[in-house]
């Protein structure tokens, strides 16, 4: 039977009323402790001129887009008419939401550095939370194509076949022997027990894995466990530095059939501990195919290698969010679409 609506309910309160209570953005909403953002964000705002979108409606749809893996046009028509989408951001019924070019600017204004603080916010929330062990981290990397063409181009050690593409910081890289690749690479440490990625780096294609193993590995885990590409000495002594156990695949060396794995676990129980832990080693090949199949990072959105820093930490808060959500609530209805 047809009920005459409350008096006193609004009619954006009816039409907030229409969103499952399993909606996953409502479950986000209560999971995450949203007063970061303000805190990083307060200093790029001014008190004077026409009042701006606050900086949490700006931030939460940024990592809608990047959530469900929307451009700029795409991103202005679905907060326009996607109610859950209004409601996480915090617009009222008859707010106009931002327009694509806003979303440019404040991915300009706050940028990488600002970017790769607020995840670390994110980062010890799912600490505090619990869902953090620290017990053992694993390290690796992936590349990511540039936004170019590369087709006409050949593999040549300083320029792209004589022309300059219009990513100045992207450069030539190899996935192996005979998968050459144009772009950059992400590293990152993602706890092994939560899936929770801790940390995050960028570099040209052309960086080295084993170089990045510093910027990288997270120093407050056990230990570290990471593919052969990391094997080099020098990593090694850096974790002794820090304290950590080494459980980095080593490279096959000519003649030495298994014993390149004694001569760097050479210890009866620092080998055994070495198998248990490489053996967790590809559930990060399986966060890195999430983050690129379902929120594009597969390939660069914008040039630079700035901009490929701030993609490669939203895509990381993206997925932690999503991971804590899970850890926390139960699995609530994610809806790509």
């Amino acid at each position: 039977m047809h009920t005459k609506p409350d008096s006193q309910t609004t009619f954006e309160d009816r039409i907030y009323s229409l969103i499952p209570e399993n909606h996953f953005l409502k479950a986000l909403q209560k999971t995450i402790d949203w007063k970061f953002i303000d805190k990083r964000c307060r200093r790029f705002y001014s008190e004077k001129g026409r009042p701006a979108h606050p900086a949490e409606t700006m931030f939460k749809l940024v990592l809608l887009q990047f959530m469900y893996k929307l451009s700029d046009r795409q991103l202005e028509e679905a907060v326009n008419d996607r109610i859950a989408f209004r409601w996480f951001v915090r617009l009222t019924g008859t707010d106009p939401g931002p327009d694509h070019t806003t979303f440019c600017r404040f991915r300009d204004r706050i940028g990488a550095q600002t970017l790769a603080v607020m995840m670390n916010d994110v980062v010890e929330q799912a600490w505090k939370a619990g869902l953090v062990s620290d017990m053992l981290s694993i390290t690796d990397a992936t590349d990511v194509r540039a936004k170019v063409n590369t087709w006409r181009w050949k593999d040549d050690e300083e320029h792209l076949g004589g022309k300059q593409g219009p990513d100045n910081d992207a450069r030539f890289g190899r996935k192996s022997e005979n998968k050459p690749f144009f772009g950059y690479k992400c590293a990152v440490s993602q706890d092994a027990d939560s899936g929770i990625i801790t940390k995050v780096e960028v570099a040209p294609g052309n960086v080295p894995d084993s170089s990045m193993f510093p910027d990288v590995a997270d120093d407050t885990a056990l230990a570290v466990t990471a593919d052969k590409g990391f094997d080099v000495p020098d990593n090694y002594e850096l974790l002794r530095e820090r304290g950590q156990e080494a459980a980095i695949i080593p490279k096959h060396r000519r003649g030495k059939a298994h014993g390149h794995v004694k001569a760097r676990y050479p210890d009866d129980g620092e080998r055994e501990r070495y198998y248990s832990r490489k053996k967790k080693r590809g559930r990060v090949e399986a966060k890195f195919g999430e983050m690129k199949t379902h929120h594009g990072l597969g390939q660069a959105r914008y040039y630079g290698l700035a901009k490929m820093e701030f993609q490669a930490a939203m895509t990381a808060i993206a997925v932690n969010v999503k991971r804590m959500v899970t850890l926390l609530t139960g699995r609530p209805r994610w809806v790509m679409t």
